[in-house]
């Protein structure tokens, strides 16, 4: 391996964590000062100080990042609107029968939410950012603007090595490159999964924490495979979730709701001919483990069952106690 001074290190296993960037918008003004991304704790810090110094703050985005840097910017008090492509914020990761929970949860709390919109340009005066321009004319005056419309994988050194590529560095269970002796773990991974069949690239620190384990004993010999279910969080306002399985956008035929939604209380699942592909669990707590295991286990799940709240999760694993 050659370093950027010219020096070389050997190896004998080698393991990529290259990780992804801020996908960048190439959009006229999108270089200005007041312009920020959200990736590093740098990132964090200049966001936070536009928060003590502005009153208006437009997030380009209605993903993950976008809605949760929408919430700080509100709880702090200011005022905000969110820019989003799609007719609903996270409509691809979530389907329409969630999305629409989460587009109601901030206009709730007060967010100006513009959906179905095309940002053409991000105009400012004296070499900062003042305003976002949308492609209909309309303008949204703005302190700060803040991006969030995904992140790309840092597989460039991948590529130059002549390992094989496909959305980041593609793996397989034993988180192995096409190259038997490099391997590749975190956001620039995307790896075969035992469970799913498939490859997939998970963008959460999750990942980063507990594949490079998987790998370091693959590395050593092992024959292990890297298969826990996918999961992340988030925390909004006063909605606190968790989200476990993994579902391809237009992959299910059916949602299935356990609790309120009014309330904002409530566990969701995704199924497929009556299999549980993924569940998220919103302000419900101490659950993860048996959604987990209702994805893993293939079972057909009876959907009356799977939403009556008196049916416990366990009992649905097969589990005799039926008591609520």
């Amino acid at each position: 391996m050659t370093l950027a001074d010219d020096s070389r290190i050997g190896y004998a296993k080698l393991l990529l964590t290259t990780g992804s960037s801020p996908r960048r918008l190439p959009l006229p003004g999108a270089d200005l000062d007041g312009v920020l991304y959200l990736r590093r704790l740098s990132d964090s810090d200049r966001i936070k100080e536009a928060f003590a110094s502005a009153a208006r703050i437009a997030v380009i985005g209605a993903g993950w990042i976008g809605l949760e840097t929408a919430a700080a910017a509100r709880s702090a008090g200011l005022e905000v609107t969110v820019l989003e492509t799609a007719e609903l914020p996270l409509l691809r990761v979530l389907g329409r029968e969630v999305s629409q929970i989460f587009a109601d949860l901030h206009t709730d709390h007060g967010v100006d939410l513009r959906c179905g919109v095309q940002v053409a340009e991000i105009t400012g005066a004296s070499g900062r950012a003042n305003s976002v321009l949308l492609a209909d004319g309309s303008r949204i005056d703005a302190d700060a603007v803040i991006v969030g419309v995904g992140i790309t994988p840092n597989s460039q050194l991948a590529t130059a090595a002549g390992l094989d590529i496909g959305n980041g560095i593609r793996v397989d269970a034993h988180l192995r490159t096409s190259h038997p002796d490099i391997y590749a773990a975190g956001d620039v991974a995307s790896a075969f999964h035992p469970l799913l069949s498939k490859h997939i690239r998970v963008e959460h620190w999750a990942n980063a924490l507990n594949q490079p384990q998987v790998a370091a004993k693959a590395m050593l010999g092992e024959d292990v495979a890297y298969d826990r279910v996918p999961y992340f969080f988030t925390d909004q306002y006063d909605l606190g979730m968790e989200y476990t399985g993994y579902v391809e956008p237009g992959g299910y035929d059916q949602v299935i709701f356990r609790g309120r939604t009014d309330t904002r209380e409530f566990i969701a699942f995704w199924l497929a001919e009556g299999r549980v592909l993924a569940g998220m669990n919103v302000n419900v707590w101490d659950v993860t483990d048996p959604i987990r295991d209702l994805v893993t286990s293939g079972r057909a799940i009876d959907a009356n069952e799977l939403a009556d709240t008196h049916v416990p999760l366990t009992y649905l694993l097969g589990h005799p106690d039926r008591a609520s």
